[in-house]
């Protein structure tokens, strides 16, 4: 990720294609997954390279990947910045802006187009390099989607994450992403919530 080359002279940055992007193989047809399969990809990385313990930076998906690393796999990760993190279970409100995207989503493919439902999914706010990408691999992006609801967490068990975390919330994200950043800062045990988009900064202040 080129936002944190800033980071390559003082930290090894690892970046990787997750299933069905960019080099990246996934089962055919690829029509759904979980965090915790994608979780446990990760893991299998950091074991693969020696990179553990890690410090995770996930964006929308990514961030609950991130998460969920640190609450089952706290031996692997020594802190984690979550960026726009769509946990959308903690904030109920959220779910009527879900069932209206999911709405827009399922009309754009009943009038055959791929293209009108990729650009509902990633929203409106999305930079023109993202809808490209998620143009360019929309079966895994629909396969995140689907993916969502599949991070299951207690508050308790929030509660009782003491990993220092970092959670950006950007000026891109909606009132519910930024709703829902804020109630997983209130309940995570070791948490700092940001503003703004600078990635390398975020990082930045978790290396510190």
């Amino acid at each position: 990720m080129e936002q944190l080359a800033p980071l390559a002279h003082r930290s090894r940055v690892i970046a990787y294609d997750r299933r069905g992007y960019g080099t990246s193989e996934a089962p055919e047809p690829y029509l759904a997954t979980t965090v915790s399969e994608q979780s446990e990809d990760a893991a299998a990385l950091l074991g693969a390279l020696g990179a553990s313990p890690a410090r995770m930076l996930g964006v929308g998906f990514g961030a609950l990947i991130a998460l969920d690393l640190c609450l089952r796999h706290d031996d692997l990760i020594s802190g984690a910045l979550l960026v726009d993190p769509p946990l959308y279970s903690l904030e109920r409100e959220s779910t009527r802006e879900l069932a209206d995207q999911r709405g827009a989503i399922e009309a754009a493919l009943l009038a055959g187009s791929r293209d009108e439902a990729i650009a509902a999914l990633v929203g409106p706010a999305a930079s023109v390099e993202l809808l490209a990408n998620a143009q360019q691999s929309s079966a895994a992006c629909f396969a995140d989607y689907g993916g969502l609801a599949s991070l299951e967490v207690r508050r308790g068990q929030l509660r009782e994450c003491q990993l220092p975390i970092r959670i950006l919330s950007t000026p891109a994200a909606s009132a519910a992403l930024a709703r829902i950043a804020g109630e997983l800062d209130a309940l995570l045990g070791n948490s700092v919530l940001l503003a703004g988009d600078d990635l390398a900064a975020a990082a930045e202040a978790l290396l510190s």
